[in-house]
């Protein structure tokens, strides 16, 4: 299924249900003021767009990636990328994957004579809370990438969504019996895989016939996390040597679904599926290759989030109406046969992320 039938689907649903809010309201009028009132999300479709010209805004964009953060970087190429397009002005520091490397960033950019910060991805609202602060007090307005922000607004995944999405491809793909293990990087790490893991458990423990191992830490991304999902897989393997005793691996985390489904070639006898989040070149190389134990991969389109957020901070800098709300995205979900396809069109986005970003340090 391609990302833009993804995203069409998408839209439609939430305009039906928009449609069957306001008609069961009674009156347009009555129904407009309630839904006014009560909207705090909404989906990223729905983020108002920027005029192509107008007031050159400065905007800070933090570029805490890493070597495994492909999806990242194609998140910040979509935003540098499209205020350019639309006659902004880049403002960027480099950085690490990390959260401690996150907060110098943003608060070097907050000296750096911008308009407009953008903030994410690690921290949650709480972590930038000061950071939003000192930048209210310098005239900065803020706007969330993937995390949401104290009184602003920001263009998030939808992290329960994804993890319910999973939740049900893994259960129906195993007939809803056998036994599941998770794993990501490190719990702290990056709070959205904590609560998409948190979400496949919780729906593991209403199936009777199914139960979870526990969780494997991943490590952190500035780790080789290919080793390490190598590593954790043998040691599954070792520590469960019964061939029926695991069906199954969910993988937050790419670089760990890749060396998990390594690990599994060397175990012809262990029919284990292994379900991934987050697409790279290397996943869906992998993916694509016969005899792979990676069978469902699912993603957050990162180009999308990116550019929605260029639109929220160039309207915000150029004094344009935008409200705080938090946009929700879309999930895309493949099978092999589909990962040949995905795969060379991601090879062209990273291509020309690679080429952009490098003018910025990136």
């Amino acid at each position: 299924m391609s990302r833009d039938h993804t995203n069409q689907e998408a839209n439609g649903r939430a305009e039906v249900s928009r449609r069957s809010l306001l008609a069961g309201m009674g009156t347009v009028a009555a129904g407009a003021a309630i839904a006014r009132s009560m909207i705090k999300t909404a989906s990223a479709a729905e983020v108002p767009l920027a005029s192509s010209s107008g007031k050159k805004v400065r905007i800070g964009v933090p570029l805490n990636y890493g070597p495994f953060n492909q999806p990242w970087r194609r998140g910040c190429w979509q935003i540098v990328k499209t205020i350019q397009d639309k006659g902004g002005e880049v403002v960027t520091v480099r950085g690490e994957p990390s959260k401690q490397s996150e907060q110098q960033s943003l608060l070097q950019l907050l000296d750096k004579g911008i308009e407009v910060l953008v903030i994410g991805i690690y921290q949650t609202e709480s972590e930038t809370a000061f950071i939003v602060d000192q930048a209210k007090a310098k005239g900065i307005k803020t706007v969330g990438f993937a995390v949401t922000l104290k009184d602003s607004p920001a263009v998030v995944e939808d992290n329960f969504g994804v993890g319910t999405n999973m939740g049900h491809a893994v259960q129906n793909a195993l007939a809803r019996q056998g036994t599941i293990v998770q794993t990501a990087e490190d719990r702290g790490f990056y709070a959205g895989f904590d609560m998409m893991n948190d979400t496949v458990e919780l729906m593991t423990k209403y199936e009777s016939r199914m139960k979870s191992l526990p969780f494997m830490p991943g490590s952190v991304s500035t780790n080789d996390q290919i080793s390490k999902g190598r590593e954790n897989v043998l040691s599954l393997l070792q520590a469960n040597p019964d061939p029926k005793s695991v069906q199954a691996i969910v993988s937050w985390w790419w670089p760990l679904a890749v060396g998990a489904s390594q690990a599994l070639r060397t175990a012809p006898d262990r029919d284990i599926m292994i379900a991934s989040h987050y697409w790279s070149e290397q996943l869906l190389g992998e993916m694509a290759t016969p005899g792979s134990k990676i069978k469902i991969a699912t993603d957050t389109p990162w180009t999308f989030i990116g550019s929605k957020v260029a639109e929220l901070a160039l309207r915000l800098g150029r004094g344009e109406p935008v409200e705080n709300i938090v946009y929700v995205t879309p999930v895309n979900t493949i099978t092999p046969a589909e990962a040949p396809k995905a795969l060379a069109e991601l090879k062209e986005q990273d291509a020309q992320a690679i080429a952009l970003l490098g003018k910025f340090g990136g």
